[in-house]
């Protein structure tokens, strides 16, 4: 009995052992305020700058604590100085992005290294579109909200650390700090447009978040969300979240906390004619953490609570993105493209693997969009399909033309998995995505 109890103490003592060395630490990364603008900051371990700065982009950093604080309110500071340098005597496009589990604000972050890439793809979409319009390109700024979103760096604990994570995020997202630094950048956005003419360019602001991080982003704007959705149908005006369009990948939070949103949006009995999408989610097929985790992480704590029926129950435990009767568009891979190499696919020569776009096809890209962009009719009778580069956005029966708020199921060959978020096919689609819900003119009644 001794020597069982010695092997179990050795055991215990090992994993917790374990557990400290496999800690990831609990720290403020960007603490650097000096001009940063080497070309490989990935690749350079000194880095902790709190702005990057390259031809094409300029990047900040936020971060978190686990209570939801500013890590430094200096940082919050220094972007939106950063935002305002940038947006005050010309224009420009601001893409927020806020991470998820296992990531954190660290120079060689995955995470990090993956908005770098998207911010030049940016740049380069910016540079064409401009010149066909005849007009300077917009300044391209990255801000990159940090939390410890990687808290084990060992396993089991790195996987099991889902739970403790799925519960700081919200902190992250619901104690006020993030919802600050949304509205802040917002108000730079609005003095940046203040005199702008409908259709003319302007300084747009688009807030990503993915996994955990989307988790935070929803609960950092769905009250404000809530608010500004019943002033703005009192006087018939579109929805206009926070910035122009919100987009969620992967989301990791149930579906319940969307029950009244949802609500709201889909008992309007007629929608604004110049509404556009402004809050996307997309969920890939392949998410097992979202599909399978979430649900157990979920059924436990619910198990013992009183729920009206089993619709309340069911939404308690299921992801947003897996809910059937939130769903609104499936986003299918145009499978023929893997045989028939033309047009505007990102499949590469060699028909194998996915590239982002040449410039001439990014010329051809941006036309198809503008295309795409006059099918959308808010109270149509019935939804429209729109083709992408690669991707086919169906809608359910379900949906009603001019919803605003999208939950869309995705193929695995565009998102494989839940961490797939630097897919060549993804990030050209939400590329152009963006530009289709632009709403920088109202669409004509359909005929």
């Amino acid at each position: 009995m001794n020597t069982f109890l010695g092997i179990l103490l050795i055991f215990a003592l090992f994993a917790v052992a374990a557990l400290l060395v496999g800690c990831a630490p609990n720290r403020c990364y960007r603490t650097g305020y000096d001009l940063y603008d080497k070309p490989n900051a990935n690749e350079d371990p000194l880095n902790k700058a709190v702005v990057e700065t390259r031809p094409e982009y300029k990047l900040g950093f936020v971060e978190f604590d686990e209570e939801g604080w500013f890590w430094n309110p200096d940082q919050a500071k220094t972007i939106e100085d950063l935002v305002r340098a940038g947006t005050t005597n010309a224009h420009a496009i601001v893409l927020v992005f806020v991470h998820g589990w296992k990531n954190n604000a660290a120079y060689n972050c995955g995470n990090v290294q993956m908005l770098r890439q998207t911010l030049v793809e940016v740049h380069r979409a910016e540079t064409i579109k401009s010149a066909q319009d005849h007009r300077p390109p917009r300044n391209i700024i990255g801000i990159y909200c940090g939390w410890r979103g990687l808290s084990a760096k060992v396993e089991p604990f790195k996987e099991l650390s889902i739970w403790t994570r799925k519960k700081t995020a919200h902190k992250v997202g619901g104690h006020g700090a993030m919802t600050e630094l949304f509205v802040e950048l917002e108000k730079l956005q609005a003095a940046s447009n203040h005199h702008v003419a409908q259709g003319d360019v302007k300084t747009d602001l688009i807030i990503v978040g993915h996994s955990f991080g989307a988790a935070a982003v929803y609960s950092a704007i769905s009250q404000f969300t809530t608010e500004r959705f019943v002033t703005e149908l009192e006087h018939n005006r579109p929805l206009k979240p926070l910035g122009d369009q919100v987009i969620l990948l992967n989301p990791a939070f149930e579906a319940s906390r969307h029950f009244n949103l949802n609500r709201m949006a889909t008992t309007i009995k007629k929608y604004p004619d110049s509404q556009r999408p402004v809050l996307s989610i997309f969920t890939s097929k392949g998410d097992w953490a979202t599909h399978y985790f979430l649900p157990i992480g979920q059924f436990f704590p619910t198990f013992f609570q009183r729920m009206r029926d089993p619709f309340q129950r069911h939404a308690s435990r299921q992801a947003v993105g897996w809910f059937t009767p939130y769903i609104t568009h499936s986003l299918e891979y145009k499978k023929d493209a893997t045989n028939n190499v033309e047009g505007i696919s990102t499949l590469g020569s060699d028909a194998r693997h996915h590239e982002f776009h040449k410039s001439d096809q990014l010329q051809r890209s941006i036309q198809n969009v503008h295309a795409q962009r006059q099918k959308w009719h808010p109270n149509a009778p019935t939804p429209a399909t729109y083709s992408f580069d690669d991707c086919v956005l169906k809608p359910r029966t379900s949906f009603r033309p001019g919803d605003p708020f999208l939950i869309v199921s995705v193929d695995k060959h565009i998102m494989k998995d839940h961490g797939d978020i630097t897919n060549p096919v993804l990030i050209n689609f939400l590329r152009e995505y963006i530009q289709f819900c632009h709403g920088d003119s109202p669409n004509p009644a359909p005929q």
